[in-house]
């Protein structure tokens, strides 16, 4: 948004008009390829499920928390609460360059946490927790209060330190998933007492907090550490996240395909016939699909809007 060089609704709208072409092409290529070859929902499910019309076209128009609606492939979750976001996203990045201040960021990120709590407040008893539309909104501000203060704090601690802090921060919340789903009871699971009846050994509103205070802990500890410098990691990072959304989608068909359907009887070839297979399909997707439809969304806003060259 800060390199369009727009403002009020002629930023709005061609940054909205990009993200739907960044993600619809993809996302409805996805729906449509799941319905047509009875892909699982998951790779771990028990056998293909139709959802039925309605949900169906839910998941065509990424409304599913919006319908209560299932996915009709497991990851697709997510991307109804991306999409809403990115309608407020504007706003809050014109208010954050009028009100450029950190205090002014953290009180936006404090309103964002105690809406997500009143909605849960008020709905909790009737809706499933998946379907709160406000419960990832104190996530997303974190990452906005993180790209707040990037300027203004100085970056003290090697970059090479941000890998390790990931990597401890990763495992500090495996270890608090195993307290959620298993209690003081947790070691035991590790010897093979495994639940299976989904149940959780904490409150669910637990669950909104843990989700909020590891992306509050990530948001505010970003900005102190300088870039990392390692050339490798920089350009396997830059492929990654440049194939990231095909990545995201075809890796539950990929494991399916491996797994389910072909039946290789071992462990090690699967698990590499489903990385190489949805390395490939990230790639191709992004090249056949992807890109075309990005380049296309430009040129669309632009004719639209007269973006400045």
């Amino acid at each position: 948004m800060g390199r369009l060089g727009l403002s009020g609704f002629r930023l709005y709208s061609a940054f909205l008009i990009r993200r739907v072409f960044r993600i619809y092409p993809l996302s409805i290529l996805a729906v449509l390829t799941v319905a047509a070859f009875r892909i699982l929902v998951a790779s771990w499910a028990g056998g293909f499920n139709w959802i039925g019309w309605p949900a169906f076209f839910s998941n065509i128009f990424l409304t599913q928390n919006l319908t209560h609606s299932e996915s009709i492939l497991a990851v697709l979750w997510s991307l109804p609460f991306e999409m809403q976001m990115y309608l407020v996203l504007p706003v809050l990045f014109l208010l954050l360059c009028r009100f450029p201040s950190i205090k002014f960021a953290a009180l936006i990120w404090l309103l964002g946490i105690a809406v997500a709590c009143g909605e849960w407040a008020l709905r909790h008893g009737g809706i499933e927790m998946d379907f709160l539309l406000t419960r990832y909104i104190p996530c997303f501000l974190a990452g906005v209060f993180a790209w707040r203060i990037m300027d203004s704090k100085s970056r003290r601690l090697p970059g090479s330190f941000w890998i390790l802090f990931l990597l401890l921060l990763v495992v500090a919340f495996r270890v608090v998933d195993a307290l959620r789903v298993y209690g003081p009871a947790a070691l035991a699971a590790l010897n093979g007492a495994v639940r299976n009846d989904h149940g959780i050994f904490w409150p669910r509103y637990l669950d909104l907090a843990r989700d909020w205070v590891f992306c509050a802990i990530t948001g505010v500890a970003l900005p102190f550490f300088r870039e990392i410098r390692i050339g490798w990691l920089n350009g396997l990072s830059r492929n990654v996240a440049l194939y990231s959304y095909g990545i995201y989608v075809a890796h539950v068909p990929a494991m399916w395909l491996c797994f389910d359907v072909l039946h290789t009887g071992s462990l090690v070839v699967s698990t590499l016939s489903s990385i190489a297979l949805t390395a490939a399909l990230a790639i191709s997707l992004y090249h056949l699909l992807e890109h075309p439809a990005i380049e296309f969304g430009k040129r669309i806003s632009t004719r639209l809007v007269a973006i400045p060259r």
